[in-house]
């Protein structure tokens, strides 16, 4: 599980909709809006799933940009410090361009 923490900069006429738009989403816990242009936002999700779950924050209309305050996803390492997600290296290199993992 990754907890992220954001800031999400929005348009000051649309603020209060994007803040409820963003508490309605099931990974996110929204603690108000500061200087009358951010979201103040919580993240719980599963750490392959990170991208996602902000590209659904960025899409909202008003949305200028999303700063990254927090992240932690230390319940996901193992007793040796190694991240373990659902998907293996070879998965998350082959979604990079231009990298071309051999079997």
């Amino acid at each position: 599980m990754a907890i992220m923490g954001l800031l999400v900069h929005v348009l000051k006429e649309e603020v209060a909709a994007v803040e409820a738009q963003v508490s309605l989403m099931e990974e996110m816990t929204t603690y108000g809006i500061h200087e009358d242009q951010y979201v103040v936002v919580v993240c719980e999700t599963v750490s392959d799933q990170i991208e996602r779950v902000v590209d659904r924050i960025k899409q909202l209309t008003g949305v200028l940009t999303i700063y990254t305050t927090y992240l932690t996803i230390e319940d996901e390492m193992d007793e040796n410090g190694n991240i373990e997600t659902n998907l293996s290296l070879r998965q998350l290199m082959k979604k990079k361009p231009g990298v071309d993992i051999k079997p």
